[in-house]
């Protein structure tokens, strides 16, 4: 019998009269930006999906795009460019390879012009990533910390953090209350 692989949910939930933006980090990866919780409204956002990964950097003038990536996890990134002497061409190419660590992202190039990795679910861009200098890998923890804040009513709330990736986030009004932008998130 195969079992099905188990998915945890953070449990998001708004306390307050107002939208709340949330966003949320495994480790120091960029894993949701959720544009407005509405008041009252509760949101599970899961702590493992499919991220795409596209590269892209300029190179006299011109502006190179690889294939998106598809990833679920620790990956190891390679951007390369391949000249085409006869045509005067360049053929700039991502590469996927194995991660090098259980725990990471990492990201490099051996191009000398600066490479910006995006990093997106579900067509919504999460993080980017610039590596500037040839053959530098540039590394995203995703180490099982999550990381949270949240934007309400023009306010940012503190950071939190949690290990517990089933966790129930509250956002709610601070001690002071709503009146002077007190509002927080509770790990419950």
């Amino acid at each position: 019998m195969i079992e099905a692989p188990v998915t945890s949910y953070l449990t998001l939930l708004n306390e307050t009269d107002f939208p709340a933006m949330v966003t949320v980090k495994n480790g120091d990866m960029t894993i949701a930006r959720i544009p407005a919780i509405p008041s009252g409204a509760m949101l599970e956002v899961p702590t493992s999906q499919t991220y795409t990964v596209v590269a892209a950097t300029v190179i006299e003038g011109n502006t190179y795009t690889s294939a998106p990536t598809s990833v679920s996890g620790p990956a190891s990134f390679l951007a390369t460019i391949l000249q085409h002497g006869a045509q005067g061409t360049y053929e700039f190419d991502m590469q996927e390879l194995p991660p090098r660590s259980a725990d990471q992202m990492e990201f490099q190039t051996t191009t000398l012009s600066a490479v910006t990795f995006t990093i997106s679910c579900n067509g919504i861009h999460l993080q980017s990533v610039i590596v500037s200098d040839a053959f530098r890998a540039v590394t995203l923890s995703l180490a099982d910390t999550y990381t949270l804040y949240a934007v309400i009513n023009g306010v940012t709330t503190q950071i939190i953090q949690t290990t517990n990736p089933d966790a129930t986030i509250t956002t709610r009004v601070g001690p002071s209350g709503a009146e002077t932008g007190d509002f927080e998130l509770v790990v419950g």
